[in-house]
């Protein structure tokens, strides 16, 4: 196990995921809509991550235990949160919804603690405070504007939560990252395109440019960010891969303001401080730790 590590790769999933949500974005304008983007970003990274596997000779074979496994992962990771956290953004600002969906990192490690009797350390404990207080300055609008936004909100920070925990306890997180994200990715499109059909919301039609937006985001996200967080969550486990994963939403802004000339609010840049601090204090106390053992 490798903390620094692990907090670098997801560190660089969490920047990753804060950046693609601006291609997508711009893909809407070019004729896609939300659930198409989350099909697609699956769907269309198949192929890519096949013909890589070939490449590299890596086996394919599953056990049926690990094929349900990651089944229920891309069901209910790539598919269900981002069903839940689009749908939120139709009632409540994405602050506001961000806000709300960035819970999950105090119920992963709640969770951990309670069912699965883990040792949080002090360093954990104040970053979790810190990284809550740091979100929570992203938030926007008055809380009691939709009671459907919050409760989808709150339903994709649990989603995303049990997601990060399952793939830490489930023995998935020892798998080659690219298999994984294989298999999660066709488990995610067959749920999707199946939706998409059922409710009529997939969209075949769109710009040469939306296309490429998509295929972008596919890449991006169901190749390289999967596969980052999957390998953070396997040297670092779910409690810090939730805190550091609060990059994020840092990322969206900067990137809101570059792309989309959003304004960068004092309460933002308050927020990133905490963030950031609760990232340094995970980090610092890995550091000591080592210096400790040796």
């Amino acid at each position: 196990m490798n903390k620094t590590k692990g907090i670098i790769t997801v560190t660089l999933a969490a920047i990753i995921f804060g950046f693609t949500p601006i291609l997508g974005k711009f893909s809407y304008l070019e004729g896609s809509n939300t659930l198409s983007l989350t099909f697609y970003r699956s769907f269309m990274s198949l192929p890519v991550i096949y013909a890589i596997l070939k490449a590299k000779k890596i086996p394919m074979s599953v056990s049926k235990s690990e094929l349900s496994k990651l089944t229920f992962l891309g069901i209910l990771g790539p598919s269900l949160t981002a069903l839940m956290l689009y749908g939120a953004y139709n009632y409540i600002p994405v602050g506001t919804t961000t806000t709300i969906h960035y819970i999950y990192p105090v119920l992963v490690t709640a969770v951990c603690i309670i069912f699965f009797k883990e040792k949080i350390s002090r360093e954990k404990i104040a970053a979790v405070v810190l990284s809550t207080i740091g979100i929570s300055m992203f938030f926007e609008g008055d809380i009691s504007q939709s009671t459907a936004g919050i409760l989808l909100a709150i339903v994709s920070g649990c989603f995303y939560g049990a997601f990060i925990i399952f793939i830490d306890k489930s023995g998935v997180k020892g798998m080659h990252p690219l298999k994984f994200c294989f298999y999660t990715c066709v488990s995610s499109s067959a749920f999707l395109f199946i939706f998409g059909i059922i409710t009529k919301s997939l969209v075949f039609h769109m710009t040469f440019a939306g296309w490429i937006y998509t295929f972008l985001v596919s890449i991006f996200v169901s190749i390289i960010a999967n596969s980052l967080m999957q390998i953070g969550i396997r040297h670092v486990g779910s409690t810090i891969t939730a805190i550091v994963g609060m990059f994020e939403p840092i990322t969206s802004v900067i990137m809101g303001i570059i792309f989309l000339n959003e304004p960068f609010t004092l309460k933002n840049t308050i927020g990133s401080i905490f963030i950031i601090a609760a990232v340094s204090i995970l980090t610092l106390a890995k550091e000591t730790t080592t210096e400790t053992n040796n």
